[in-house]
């Protein structure tokens, strides 16, 4: 097996592994492992109802098979029964209602009501999770439920009655929506960390917006997920507000999607990609303004709102399997990442198709809309999450090979074989993207021909790779350190500082003195000139090529007078000699 495909394998194991493990453990903390015991028996009321609509009247054996249709409003469901003669004291009554006015009452005497307030002034009577406190004689007597909708096709279908204390009502809702809860939390810490990592991203080289799609659908999805379970209603009680973020982040999640997979170009039709998200990001926050605005309620959309998630889903999947087939065809390798985020993005889409059958069966069935649930959503929106997570864990893991890959390749193409120290075309392109204030170095090495000549280009190289090593360890904090060629070599330092810079040249001469105390053939000396972007002699706003040539001509000048001194030494050596050997020619 080839080594790339077994590393790419392996990884793919190992991310599987970790991602199965945070699901696992999310799966773990909603399996409801260890429920609390109730202090009290609780006690489904499922039969002996009477059930009136209008004219019409039923006495199902079970109230949540009961078959009273679609409610419209202004019509009335009444329902009636005789409450057990046994069972704690006090207790309360629980149950659910949608968009509609309730009233509770025992043997005719009113004990509850609520959304009487929304429903005179036409407002939109929310969603609400009731617990109805009854008298502590109420065994044995007749309570009646009226239910009152605000909303055309406000509902169908009744939920099921309990009866009991009010805290063991309450440990059953939290122990019955621990999977739902722990996902929706989730979602949305996980939508935070990612706006938090955002920033990184938005503002890189490659301008990635994707994360803040993802961060928002998160949030939507989480949001959702918790609204519609009523986990919010657990910890504060404002129904209205709650029912508003429910609808909202319901309308929002489908364009969120849709735009994650615009920002990643994962399809290949963008401008019906683009009308799309613009049509359902419009109608979210139009249906939501008028909302706001009191002209329309928002739970009248939602019709509208399930033919736009079928399209945008079917949309999805696709252009998905589309680009995917035509990479294949021409032969391009679908990167893991992608591939992995076109595997959560296909499942959200065909979760949200199925939760919009299943609901609108539930509503024009004997289940009604009330039972139903958002099961395939809540694993959809979990997988999806977790697939976006492990795309980006491949991303970063191909992006850091690609980097790495390119930077091998540029220390081929731009390094100096025998020095190290970047190459003559690194220099060059250095100088020619350079911005900023900064000084530029030119050095000249000193002795390489004798060096060469005298004792073989061995010590030569030798005495350039030394070198190359001074003026890396000298200037630490250059922009660039590089051979030009021969024994010419270029610093670039991302400062103008004339004293800064001489402490540098006085640390390279310090080295260089260290290097020649060390070696008996090798020679280390060098010539040098400097020049900035500031420098007085140049015009303003000067090219690195003009500060370049500037340095190389002051370089020059310290090298002839260095060249001067050499011959100074050796005619003195010279005449030295001559002496020495006269001095010994007279003695004999």
């Amino acid at each position: 097996m080839d080594k790339a495909v077994a590393i790419r394998i392996r990884n793919f194991l190992l991310a599987i592994f970790s991602i199965s493990l945070v699901i696992s453990f999310l799966l773990f903390l909603g399996a409801n492992l260890l429920p609390t015991p109730n202090r009290h028996e609780l006690v489904q009321l499922n039969d002996g109802w009477t059930i009136s609509r209008g004219e019409n009247t039923q006495t199902p054996d079970d109230i949540s098979k009961s078959n009273i249709g679609v409610v419209d409003r202004g019509e009335v469901i009444i329902l009636k029964r005789i409450l057990p003669d046994s069972g704690p004291s006090p207790a309360a009554l629980y149950f659910k209602s949608v968009l509609s006015k309730v009233e509770v009452s025992i043997d005719h005497v009113g004990i509850y009501k609520f959304g009487e307030a929304h429903y005179d002034k036409g407002l939109m009577v929310p969603k609400m999770f009731h617990f109805v406190p009854l008298p502590d004689d109420y065994h044995g007597r007749e309570i009646q439920i009226v239910l009152t909708p605000s909303e055309e096709n406000a509902f169908s279908g009744l939920t099921p009655f309990w009866l009991g204390d009010y805290t063991d009502i309450y440990n059953m809702i939290t122990q019955s929506n621990l999977l739902p809860m722990v996902i929706g939390v989730y979602l949305i810490v996980l939508g935070f960390l990612l706006l938090i990592l955002s920033p990184f991203l938005i503002f890189s080289i490659k301008r990635d917006y994707s994360i803040c799609m993802a961060a928002f659908t998160s949030w939507m999805l989480g949001s959702y997920i918790l609204c519609y379970n009523g986990i919010f209603w657990l910890f504060s009680d404002n129904p209205d507000f709650y029912t508003f973020i429910e609808y909202f982040s319901l309308y929002m999640a489908p364009p969120m999607v849709l735009g994650f997979i615009l920002a990643t170009r994962q399809s290949p039709f963008k401008i019906i990609g683009n009308i799309l998200f613009l049509i359902s990001l419009f109608f979210a926050l139009g249906t939501s303004f008028i909302h706001l605005l009191g002209f329309a309620h928002i739970c009248n959309f939602v019709w509208i709102l399930h033919v736009l998630t079928i399209i945008e889903a079917l949309f999805i999947i696709f252009s998905l399997l589309i680009s995917s087939v035509k990479a294949i065809l021409a032969g391009n390798k679908i990167p893991v990442s992608t591939s992995v985020l076109i595997i959560g993005l296909i499942l959200i889409s065909i979760c949200a198709i199925i939760d919009i059958i299943k609901y609108n069966w539930a509503k024009f069935s004997l289940v009604g809309e009330v039972n139903s649930d958002i099961y395939f959503v809540t694993i959809g929106a979990l997988l999806f999450m977790m697939c976006l997570l492990l795309n980006y864990f491949y991303y970063c893991i191909e992006y850091i090979s690609e980097s790495s890959i390119k930077q091998h390749l540029e220390g081929l193409a731009y390094s100096d074989p025998l020095t190290g120290l970047q190459n003559r075309a690194k220099c060059e392109t250095v100088l020619a993207e350079i911005s900023g204030e900064y000084t530029i170095i030119s050095f000249d090495l000193d002795y390489l021909k004798y060096t060469n000549d005298n004792y073989g280009h061995v010590q030569g190289d030798a005495l350039l790779k030394g070198f190359g090593d001074i003026l890396r360890n000298t200037f630490t904090d250059a922009t660039l350190v590089g051979r030009m060629g021969g024994d010419e070599f270029v610093v670039i330092l991302p400062y103008v500082d004339e004293e800064r810079a001489k402490r540098d040249f006085d640390n390279l001469t310090d080295q260089m003195d260290y290097r020649n105390s060390q070696e008996t053939r090798l020679k280390f000396s060098a010539s040098w000139g400097y020049a900035s972007n500031k420098d007085k002699e140049l015009t303003a706003n000067p090219s690195a090529q003009a500060v370049y040539l500037l340095a190389d001509q002051r370089m020059y000048a310290m090298k002839s007078r260095h060249h001067k001194e050499s011959l100074g030494r050796l005619y003195d050596d010279l005449i030295g000699k001559l002496l020495e050997k006269e001095e010994l020619n007279e003695s004999k």
